[in-house]
């Protein structure tokens, strides 16, 4: 039975391992994470003060768009942040959000 097996069985087992196999173990897991293709499609967020100056719009005109759903805020830190790809649809004419989210 080899390492996998036993971490998919869920045994309450107590294993030995030699340095060595547990360093191939690691270096299989961590080449295995190196592998995994970075997502090119990761958000990125925008504060207040971006978002006003790339729309420029007042504060309450946001707000007002954030209550109506035109743009929606998510909260990061106790402050909130608008996408980058909604702030761009609006700036360029295509709408507020993605898929009427």
């Amino acid at each position: 039975m080899n390492y996998r097996d036993l971490l998919s069985s869920g045994a309450n087992v107590s294993v030995t391992l030699k340095l060595e196999d547990l360093r191939k173990i690691l270096e299989e897991a961590l080449g295995s994470l190196k592998q995994e293709p970075k997502d090119s499609t990761s958000e990125e967020f925008l504060n207040r003060k971006e978002v006003l100056n790339i729309l420029k719009i007042d504060s309450s005109t946001l707000w007002s768009w954030e209550k109506t759903g035109y743009i929606k805020s998510f909260p990061f830190g106790g402050r909130k942040r608008y996408k980058l790809v909604d702030v761009e649809a609006i700036r360029t004419g295509r709408k507020g959000v993605r898929n009427g989210k």
